[in-house]
């Protein structure tokens, strides 16, 4: 007769040989191999409008590669033809088009792109697309679906309105608050610079203001429905980045970040069919908020709104080393330098992966934690730190769709 103690341990280990069994090993030796190992993966994807493929830190090679390849084999063979980035939204729109012309890719990549995507890796994946829009009717499309900078919407609604004067004038008007407001997110990356939040707090709400009424008259006039539709989205996402000075000023709840990322998400997709693939941090993709709801949650905002129409895949690692900048806005022009990750807490969901002993992996959470167990998971941000803090107690299964681990990872490569 057995033991409690014995019954107890028979138990965990027939857990873990389930879990094991569970987690599909990835050949990461070419993407051709990967593409193969992965294709489960890929075809539970392919039913869906919306991928999300997120990332465990903002700096990681593997993240950037193995996404990449994903989002190649659902471009080439599954029908996604749009590619969103956690980025600013007008950015992306010039991007696209600055992409399929002769312009050189690193001034481009500097220009377009938040420093955290100024990498070989993502260098890779443009030169694909790039090459694939020379050779293909049905163009891949780079969107942006955050709000950083207020003065490439200023640029992209001029160029919009190129032919309506009688808007630009509003437009250049809207120039004043965004100006300030980029001039005042770059200081506060300098410890030595002197800020006066109350002046741009104050001309940030009137810059919401401003934007709003123009929208209205926009969508009020006779413009082709084109134009008016492309306004919409510029003038969507300026408001976005006034709307924390605004909604103080009338003492209100403001819309958070990733609430505001999903509007621009639905947004893009309104009125056709295309089918996305978004890149963005874990947090954002995550079905549910971290740290208490305190950021994160976009992809709950994402499956409301296009119910059973999105897939959320996760990626995390335990050991190596990640880019990482230790500034506290994200800018085009933020330090970066490669930092070692700290040891994994005991009882983490990373430490549980390496116990597994499969370099690389993935899991479908709902098959792989039946159970519902929450442990600690790493959400690295921008910055350098990968201690103990940077974990929260997560129920993957109720976060992800399926969860891509790669045990030792590298720093992303620096634009040559």
């Amino acid at each position: 007769m057995k033991t409690t103690l014995q019954l107890f341990i028979l138990a965990i280990f027939l857990t873990f040989n389930a879990r094991a069994q569970s987690a599909n090993e990835l050949n990461l030796a070419s993407r051709q191999a990967f593409v193969k190992s992965a294709q489960p993966l890929v075809e539970k994807m392919a039913e869906k409008r919306i991928v999300a493929l997120g990332e465990g830190t903002h700096g990681t090679a593997e993240f950037y590669k193995l996404r990449y390849w994903i989002t190649r084999e659902l471009i080439e063979k599954k029908g996604f033809t749009r590619i969103a980035f956690e980025n600013d939204l007008s950015d992306g729109l010039m991007l696209n088009q600055e992409l399929n012309s002769q312009a050189d890719l690193n001034a481009l990549m500097k220009k377009r792109l938040l420093r955290i995507w100024q990498n070989e890796e993502t260098k890779e994946l443009l030169t694909w697309v790039r090459s694939y829009n020379q050779t293909h009717q049905k163009k891949v499309v780079i969107d942006g679906i955050d709000y950083v900078y207020n003065n490439v919407d200023i640029e992209a609604l001029q160029k919009i309105l190129a032919k309506q004067p009688e808007f630009l004038v509003e437009v250049n008007r809207l120039k004043i608050p965004a100006s300030l407001q980029d001039a005042t997110w770059e200081a506060t990356n300098d410890k030595n610079s002197k800020i006066d939040f109350a002046a741009m707090s104050n001309c940030s709400s009137k810059g919401y203001l401003l934007a709003d009424s123009l929208d209205q008259k926009i969508q009020q006039s006779k413009l082709p429905e084109k134009l008016k539709s492309a306004s919409h989205l510029i003038l969507l996402n300026i408001k976005q980045a006034f709307s924390p000075f605004y909604y103080n000023a009338i003492k209100k709840a403001e819309p958070s970040r990733d609430v505001n990322m999903a509007a621009n998400v639905a947004e893009i997709l309104k009125g056709n069919r295309d089918k996305m693939i978004i890149w963005a941090h874990n947090a954002h993709v995550a079905k549910s908020g971290v740290y208490d709801n305190a950021v994160g949650g976009m992809g709950g905002e994402i499956a409301e709104l296009f119910p059973n129409q999105y897939f959320v895949v996760g990626t995390g690692t335990a050991t190596g080393t990640f880019a990482a900048t230790e500034q506290s806005r994200d800018t085009y022009t933020n330090l970066m330098k490669a930092y070692p990750l700290e040891k994994t807490i005991a009882e983490s969901w990373e430490t549980q992966f390496l116990a597994l002993n499969k370099p690389a992996f993935y899991i479908f959470p709902a098959q792989y934690n039946s159970k519902n167990e929450t442990k600690p998971l790493r959400f690295i941000g921008y910055g350098p730190k990968s201690d103990p803090s940077t974990n929260d107690k997560t129920n993957i299964s109720q976060h992800f769709d399926a969860f891509l681990f790669v045990g030792n990872t590298h720093a992303a490569t620096p634009l040559k």
